[in-house]
């Protein structure tokens, strides 16, 4: 892996702790609408890519890319703007909002394995056997991480 592609994932790991101490900390001042925090919070974002864009790709690649822009185009936007962005992110404010972190961060274990089964469900890619041994065991770890205290409690007073 390069190292700026390191970094980057570093960063938006990051950001993404940044963005749920702020959920959550705002979320203790009292009840708020999960949706509409999402919805303002967006409102940022897109001026800086925008500008970065531009520096990075320059305006020929931004008009070329604007020219080609289809249906399907259309339709990657809006799942990426309503579905993953307003909904997930609302569902998931509203999660730190009212349950420990503890009991809900594991289930960001399943954001690859949902991308590895939407592809093949919608575009039709192959998955390999290490794709689904990566998946078991991610299901596995997941299942011990939520459930792994009490079924030790168990096992340890039955023996």
């Amino acid at each position: 892996m390069p190292l700026t592609g390191f970094l980057l994932t570093v960063a938006a790991a990051t950001m993404w702790a940044c963005g749920n101490i702020v959920s959550r900390a705002v979320g203790r001042y009292g009840p708020m609408n999960q949706l509409a925090f999402v919805v303002w919070a967006s409102l940022v974002p897109p001026l800086p890519l925008l500008v970065l864009s531009g520096v990075l790709e320059g305006p020929d690649v931004m008009a070329a890319a604007l020219q080609a822009f289809s249906g399907q185009s259309f339709a990657a936007v809006a799942y990426i703007a309503w579905a993953s962005t307003l909904f997930g992110y609302a569902v998931w404010n509203y999660l730190l909002a009212h349950y420990p972190v503890n009991r809900i961060a594991p289930f960001t274990l399943l954001v690859p394995l949902v991308g590895l089964s939407t592809g093949w469900l919608v575009f039709g890619e192959s998955l390999q056997p290490v794709h689904f041994v990566g998946g078991a065991l991610l299901m596995v770890g997941l299942l011990v991480n939520l459930f792994g205290a009490p079924w030790l409690t168990r096992w340890q007073f039955k023996t």
